[in-house]
C-alpha cells in the first residue's frame, strides 16, 4: 500500500510542477498578430485604420473605401 501512496504523491507533485512550469513561461506572441499590427494604413480622409490588402490607393494616398476616395459620404 505504501508503494501505491508513493506513486500517487509522486504523480501529484509532477503534475503540480508541470502546471507551475507552464504558468511561469512567457507567452509567445503569434507571428500573424505582429504582422497584422504593421500592415494597417490610415485613411487620408476619415482616418480609419484599414488592412493593407483592402486599401484603395489614389495618388499614393490610402483610402478605406471608394466612397472616401471619391469624396462621398462616409
Amino acid at each position: 500500500m505504501s508503494l501505491l501512496r508513493f506513486l500517487l504523491v509522486l504523480g501529484v507533485v509532477v503534475w503540480v510542477a508541470r502546471l507551475l512550469w507552464r504558468w511561469l513561461q512567457p507567452k509567445p506572441v503569434p507571428p500573424n498578430q505582429e504582422a497584422a499590427a504593421h500592415s494597417l494604413s490610415r485613411c487620408s480622409r476619415c482616418g480609419t485604420l484599414t488592412p493593407q490588402d483592402l486599401v484603395v490607393w489614389q495618388d499614393e494616398r490610402p483610402f478605406c473605401s471608394p466612397a472616401c476616395r471619391d469624396g462621398g459620404q462616409v
